[in-house]
């Protein structure tokens, strides 16, 4: 295929002239691209207010340790507590407002068992989800357990 230049054949030529064609597709194309940004509507949007902020302060995450000597003396974290009401009202104060209410029960090996009972109880009556019994990696297992 050949350029016709023409003069050979003397009669109308069936090529199409693209030139034009193209001329009025950008042109239509730059007016499209001019006029769609002023059609297009405002869409308003309300942003919810950042409930990150407004969360209540978080409380202590320390843990909860409550602990029974064998001569029934009570202690919550090493401090000492005079009584089992007090104890209550303690552990309830630090307990709200917590996701996880777990607190930890550390008596000695020689306290008294109901008394170490009574204790749980009274953690899982005031809001306790979840008690724990802790044994120190120091003490060493009495003689009474090492036959069983």
């Amino acid at each position: 295929m050949g350029m016709d230049t023409g003069g050979s054949g003397g009669g109308p030529s069936s090529e199409i002239n693209v030139t034009p064609l193209v001329d009025v597709c950008l042109v239509l194309l730059i007016i499209f691209m001019v006029m769609i940004p002023k059609n297009v509507p405002e869409i308003s949007v309300r942003v919810p207010p950042d409930t990150k902020k407004k969360k209540p302060p978080k409380q202590q995450n320390d843990t909860l340790v409550i602990g029974l000597t064998k001569d029934n003396a009570l202690t919550l974290n090493s401090q000492p507590i005079s009584t089992r009401d007090e104890l209550g009202d303690l552990i309830a104060s630090r307990l709200q407002g917590r996701e996880k209410k777990v607190v930890f029960i550390d008596f000695d090996d020689d306290a008294n068992y109901g008394d170490a009972v009574e204790l749980l109880d009274l953690a899982k009556r005031n809001g306790a989800a979840v008690l724990g019994i802790m044994k120190h990696k120091n003490r060493p297992v009495p003689d009474t357990l090492v036959g069983i």
